[in-house]
């Protein structure tokens, strides 16, 4: 028995580390990164980590808007995220995202199931980069999620999407819903800025 206690006061201790410094003064072990896990909210599931990143997002002033983007592009790029948690994303995406977010919600106008929180997103970042984002996206979609798309692009005034516009108003090929969005859209930027 002797031997035995000898050989443990002799083993070094093995070290936990964590990215969470607050975890050094704690014994509970490491924390879960709130901006990756709010990539994984499920609906109906527990919400505390969106919280916590929803309260950091809004509590941030404009001049760090570029730090926390950067940490919601990185949550977006979560493997396992669900389709909650991009809804989550996206939402915060739209408090403080800039040119930089388009490349990443761009690839998600092109998908029927993401397109509406990726248009949540990308309708509230200034820029051409959006604007040609949603153009773009156009051909790749149908039905209700195209005039969503539409109606994206009239709300944001883009005047250069008034050809692809107007040969979607009448393009026979097309369900009513998006010619009649299409329609709406030109009315709306009849007087945007060429």
């Amino acid at each position: 028995m002797k031997a035995d206690s000898s050989l443990a006061a002799t083993a070094p201790a093995s070290k936990t580390t964590s990215a969470n410094p607050a975890d050094r003064y704690s014994n509970a072990g490491a924390s879960l990164d709130p901006w990756q896990e709010c990539a994984r909210l499920e609906y109906g599931g527990d919400r505390s980590y969106a919280w916590s990143v929803r309260e950091q997002v809004i509590a941030t002033p404009p001049e760090g808007y570029a730090r926390i983007e950067e940490k919601l592009l990185k949550a977006l790029a979560v493997s396992d995220r669900t389709e909650a948690g991009l809804a989550f994303v996206c939402q915060m995406l739209a408090m403080v995202g800039s040119a930089r977010a388009v490349p990443a919600l761009a690839p998600l106008l092109r998908e029927a199931k993401t397109a509406d929180a990726a248009r949540y997103a990308l309708e509230r970042i200034a820029g051409p980069e959006a604007d040609a984002a949603f153009r773009d996206a156009l051909p790749a979609l149908t039905g209700a999620p195209k005039a969503g798309l539409i109606g994206s692009i009239g709300v944001r005034g883009d005047a250069a999407a008034r050809p692809a516009l107007a040969a979607l108003k009448d393009a026979a090929n097309e369900p009513a819903l998006v010619r009649e969005a299409a329609t709406r859209a030109l009315e709306r930027l009849a007087n945007a800025k060429v």
